[in-house]
């Protein structure tokens, strides 16, 4: 990553920390639903202790601050514009984010190399998404419809196996409810 690096607002830190935690919040409560109702319960709870801890790294914290203000401005129609240099710090932030994090299909050399846990961390991820952009009735189903067989291209095996657990967490949650929290 480049030395060059424009600070954010203390505003965006703040909103930054504040989504990103409570975006591991909700995995990490995907995460222990999927732990008490499939056969992977151990590894699931202890993904969920470092789910996107990178994003407090060196390598990606502050360019993730950026995206996430991008985002946040985009949501809520207002401008924004990267400084100089932070799209570029932007793009390595990402690719070093897919490189240390199983649960993204690009971490491995073919996205049918993911583990049962991988996808199950993967939809877990994909489910806090619609949850917290209230999309899809809190289903990652959107997700993975916008992304398997378009951006990832999954066998069968591991695309029945994405629905099925997409289908558990859907089940789960119409039954007991979840929490939309948008971000503003």
């Amino acid at each position: 990553m480049s030395d060059f690096s424009p600070q954010p607002t203390a505003a965006m830190i703040e909103f930054y920390e504040r989504r990103t935690i409570a975006h591991i919040g909700r995995v990490r409560t995907c995460l222990a639903v999927m732990a008490d109702i499939t056969e992977y319960g151990a590894e699931l709870l202890i993904r969920g202790q470092d789910h996107d801890a990178s994003k407090f790294g060196p390598e990606e914290r502050i360019p993730y601050i950026w995206l996430t203000e991008f985002h946040r401005c985009r949501r809520n129609g207002e401008f924004f514009h990267y400084p100089d240099g932070v799209a570029e710090q932007i793009e390595e932030a990402v690719r070093h984010h897919m490189s240390v994090n199983r649960h993204h299909p690009e971490f491995h050399l073919q996205p049918d190399d993911m583990s049962d846990v991988d996808l199950i961390e993967m939809v877990c991820d994909w489910t806090a998404m619609a949850q917290e952009f209230d999309q899809n009735g809190g289903s990652a189903r959107g997700w993975a419809d916008k992304v398997i067989g378009i951006r990832v291209h999954f066998g069968s095996r591991h695309r029945q196996f994405v629905y099925s657990m997409i289908e558990l967490l859907d089940q789960h949650f119409s039954h007991f409810g979840f929490t939309s929290e948008k971000s503003s």
